[in-house]
């Protein structure tokens, strides 16, 4: 619980100021925030009613990651990563490559040895 909150408040933090920074007023970031954090707790409330009690953890967990991770890469390659790589120099754009590579390979990682 405590690492979910270590994570989740900086993450929402940072995609409130990513909002303002793109002309969003602090009002209608906030609000954004709200409705994305609302559909993620109905999806979370959505799976958790019609996992089917049969299936083991390892089974829901390669059903629904290759999903999560597809969203992920596909936010930060998409999204992310050309904001980053807009007015960086080449030093600045191989750092913030080897951390993207990096992150995925502790994320296998952990996966695997899980």
């Amino acid at each position: 619980m405590v690492a979910v909150l270590v994570h989740e408040v900086p993450h929402e933090i940072g995609d409130f100021a990513i909002l303002v920074k793109s002309g969003y007023s602090r009002r209608k970031a906030m609000y954004i925030q709200l409705v994305t954090a609302a559909g993620a707790l109905s999806g979370c409330v959505l799976t958790l009613l019609t996992v089917d009690a049969s299936l083991s953890d390892a089974a829901a967990a390669s059903a629904i990651l290759p999903f999560t991770a597809g969203g992920f890469i596909y936010i930060a390659t998409v999204s992310v990563l050309p904001e980053l790589l807009e007015n960086s120099s080449l030093w600045q754009t191989t750092k913030e490559m080897a951390a993207l590579l990096l992150g995925v390979i502790l994320m296998y990682l952990i996966a695997a040895f899980e």
